[in-house]
């Protein structure tokens, strides 16, 4: 017993030296690439976010045109086309029966166009087509097209 506690008031018992050896070894040789990770963190969301922002993904370059984006009235003349920030610049497509698909790529397909949403062509005269629409949500089915721009020429 004696030993036992003779043991205990004098320093760390040996059999602990060996995983305070562990730790310094792994400090030493982890902390520069924590240094390094810790340096590169603030550049990575910026990136994420200009990689994840595809052209015609919702809310990608509504910001350009809200104060436009804002008078934009449906074809009814009831509402507004914009929630602040619904409407964005997309890819757009004619089929062959004359009618309109964008491309949602938070769905990856072309997705048809009503009618009734159908506007003036290049509305916004930058030569692009422009969508409002539910923001699209691949586990919710519900998906409406409010107003829609198409490019001045059909592509």
């Amino acid at each position: 017993m004696t030993n036992l506690r003779h043991a205990a008031t004098d320093g760390a018992p040996s059999r602990f030296v060996p995983v305070m050896t562990v730790i310094r070894v792994l400090f030493v040789r982890l902390a520069p690439v924590v240094l390094i990770a810790a340096v590169m963190m603030p550049a990575s969301p910026n990136r994420a976010q200009a990689q994840d922002c595809e052209y015609g993904a919702f809310g990608c370059g509504h910001a350009e045109q809200h104060h436009q984006y804002q008078e934009w009235k449906p074809s009814t003349g009831k509402g507004s086309c914009c929630n602040g920030e619904d409407c964005r610049p997309v890819r757009a497509r004619t089929e062959d029966d004359g009618s309109w698909s964008v491309w949602i790529p938070e769905f990856r397909r072309w997705v048809p166009v009503p009618v009734f949403a159908v506007g003036e062509p290049d509305r916004f005269g930058d030569g692009r087509s422009h969508v409002c629409s539910t923001k699209p949500l691949p586990t919710l089915p519900v998906f409406h097209v409010f107003c829609f721009s198409p490019t001045g020429s059909k592509s």
